[in-house]
This record gives C-alpha cells, structure tokens and sequence, in this order.
C-alpha cells in the first residue's frame, strides 16, 4: 500500500469527512492482513485515516490532506455540460446574480444548510456540480466537502429575514410545547411572550 494508493481509496468514501464527535470504526484487518480504519489525531481531536502494515508501518491521511486532494479531483472530473456549474473566476461572480434558482456559481458566497439541520452557515463556493460542493466557511476559512445533494443554498438573508425565520422558529416551537404540555386554546399573549423571552423585542434608541 502507498499514500497514493490509500487516497484513491479515500477519495470514494460514500459520507464526507467525519466530525470529531462521529462514531468511526478503529483500524480492523482489511482482508489483505492489514490494518485500517479511523484514529485520532496526536495532537487534536479531529479524525485521520490509517493504514497499518507489517512491523507497524503506518500510512495516515488528515482531513486536510483528503480535502486537498480531493479538490484537485473534482476539478478534473470530466463532467456533462448540463451537469456543470461554469467555473467563472472569482472576481467575476456577483453574488447579487444568484437568486437561488439552480446551484450558486463558483465564487458565490451564500447561505449553506444539511437537509437535517436547520442552522444555516454563511460559505464561498471553490467548486459546485451535482455531486460535489467544496467551499469555505465565512466564519473560520476552514475548506469543507459536502455531497450537494444533501445540502440546501439560498442567498444571503438580510437581517430583517433572518430575524422574520428566527420567530417562526420560536413561535412553531412554543405552539408544540403549549399543546403538549397546557392543551386549549394558544393565545397571542403566549406566543408574544415566548418572542419576548428570546430577546426579540424592538428598542427604539
């Protein structure tokens, strides 16, 4: 086994890569009387890849080294036209173009949520096709790998709109907790007074 060789494997995983608090199987004989399977890092708590050999010769791939190779994969993948994002330079996209139809261009920054999930995170789009989204988060720079078709992308919400999608949330969840618990009638009051709770109150300076 290479390090070339154990990448290519890598490069197939059927999952993105997984996070710190993930659940991996720990290296287990591979069938050819090796050992591989998922450790952690010495130094941090993020999960790296390991072929094991005979006399304890190792092979380790990082979540760093897997996204960087796995990048300059995707950018040579010999993809359908219809199936293809156009891989505008950066300084030539808008993000102002993209009105949410369809997949955000390369070097879009837009709004980024997994389909269980409804937290959305602000991201620059490096690479986008069908089956493949690479960018970075807005927040930490830190380049992310997500199968596109589990994810969901909007534009940029302005902060009237974030704030008009936070109170659905709050009022949807205070509905559900008054019918389980206080049954009746949902009045205004309790709806409003759930709002209050969660510091959306209008301060006119």
């Amino acid at each position: 086994m290479t390090r070339d060789q154990l990448m290519e494997s890598l490069l197939h995983l059927p999952h993105p890569w997984p996070r710190p608090e993930t659940e991996c199987n720990l290296p287990t004989d591979n069938g050819h009387g090796d050992l591989e399977g998922w450790i952690k890092g010495p130094t941090n708590n993020e999960w790296h890849y390991a072929w094991i050999g005979a006399h304890e010769r190792r092979i380790v791939i990082t979540r760093e080294q897997w996204e960087e190779a796995l990048l300059a994969h995707v950018q040579h993948l010999e993809r359908p036209v219809c199936d293809a994002v156009p891989t505008t330079s950066a300084d030539e996209v808008d993000p102002g173009d993209w009105n949410g139809d369809g997949l955000p261009p390369v070097g879009a920054v837009v709004e980024v949520s997994h389909g269980w999930s409804d937290k959305w995170v602000e991201a620059r789009i490096i690479y986008i096709d069908s089956r493949h989204t690479i960018c970075t988060s807005s927040d930490s720079e830190r380049t992310a790998h997500l199968y596109t078709a589990n994810n969901d992308f909007r534009p940029i919400h302005s902060e009237r709109e974030t704030a008009i999608e936070d109170m659905k949330q709050i009022t949807k969840a205070a509905a559900d907790a008054h019918k389980r618990e206080l049954h009746g009638a949902l009045s205004e009051e309790y709806l409003l007074g759930a709002l209050y709770d969660a510091g959306h109150r209008k301060v006119t300076p």
